[in-house]
Order: structure tokens, then sequence, then C-alpha cells
């Protein structure tokens, strides 16, 4: 990142941070449009070997120095809220609070004895069921808002194989994947048992 930010004459620092995570601090003008030049930097740093799938979360703008510590806290919030299944999501080049919505509060509660229950309850049959090649292939089909082609072309498997997968979570949870609430649940429970694990 800094050496993306020396190229294109960004004033701003970078630091690495825990988990292979980098934070960069842009010191911009009141006059520059800090979200086209966020969106600009991000797009030249993904440009870079080995960076496709970096994700970019990213904090509003703050004015005074002393915001500066939340706004951090804001970006590590928002990266910690995607990294485990941005292959899966349709993010913008630049993720921001508003992109990450439920995920973001269940992250926020991860810790919560009754988020904690609540997750292990939905998800006992398939955390203890014999195949734990099962878990990432919901994680999959929920992030991508239940698309099967989607999912069958992010595991490498073709859609019948994809169907059998999906009839033996059915069948380990005691849930429909069709039916909205029952599937808004089990997704809830997902984020819930990712937030915690992560």
């Amino acid at each position: 990142p800094a050496r993306v930010l020396r190229r294109l004459g960004l004033p701003g620092i970078a630091a690495r941070l825990a988990d292979d995570h980098v934070a960069v601090l842009l010191s911009l003008a009141p006059d520059q449009d800090a979200r086209a030049l966020t969106a600009h930097f991000a797009t030249r740093l993904r440009a870079e070997p080995d960076a496709s799938h970096t994700v970019v979360a990213a904090a509003d703008a703050r004015a005074d120095w002393t915001d500066v510590p939340a706004g951090l806290r804001e970006a590590q919030h928002v990266a910690d809220a995607v990294a485990d299944s941005a292959t899966a999501l349709d993010l913008p080049p630049v993720v921001r609070l508003r992109d990450i919505h439920l995920r973001g509060l269940v992250r926020l509660l991860r810790d919560d004895p009754h988020v904690q229950s609540f997750a292990e309850r939905e998800l006992d049959g398939l955390l203890r069921g014999p195949d734990q090649d099962l878990l990432p292939v919901l994680r999959t089909y929920l992030a991508t808002g239940r698309n099967k082609s989607r999912t069958a072309q992010l595991h490498h498997v073709s859609r019948p194989a994809l169907y059998r997968r999906l009839e033996a979570i059915q069948g380990l949870l005691g849930v429909d994947l069709d039916d909205f609430e029952q599937a808004a649940s089990v997704h809830i429970a997902l984020l819930a048992h990712d937030a915690q694990q992560g």
C-alpha cells in the first residue's frame, strides 16, 4: 500500500497490523474528494501482483485528528465483517459500514451469550454432523443470496452435486432453505458462528 500511495502521489501513511491487515491513513485537503481518491487507491492496489482479492474497507472521512482512532476502528470492523466470505460477496471497490448491513450488526453482538446460544442451537446438526465440508457450502449459498448457480461455480461442483449437498444440509438442520424465514434464521446463526470463530 505504501508503494501505491507514492505512485499516486497521495499523502498518507501505511502501517502493518496483526493478521496481515494494513491500515492506510490518507491526509487530504477539505476540498479533495475523499471517496473518489479512496476508490482510485483501491483500484490501483488491486492491480498489484497478488492483491486482486484484497478487501479495502474504509471509514467516512474525519475532519478532526481526535476522530481518527474511531475511524480506524470503524474500518477494521468493516474489514473483519466481510473477511470470511469476501469471495462469495459482491462487494463494492471500497467497503464501508453501510455496505455490511446485518453482517456488521451480528459481528458487534457476537460475544452476547444469547447470540452464541442461538447460533449453536440453529447450527447444531451441521456442526456435529459427519461432513464438515457442508458448512462452507451453506456459507456460500447464503452469502450469494441462495444463488445455486453461483454456489456450484464457486465450489467447482455440478448443479446436481450441489442439490445433494443442500438436501443433506437441510436434513441435518431440519429446515427448508427455500423458506425465507428459516433461511434467514440459519443465515443469522451462521454469521454469528463465523463472527465468534473469527
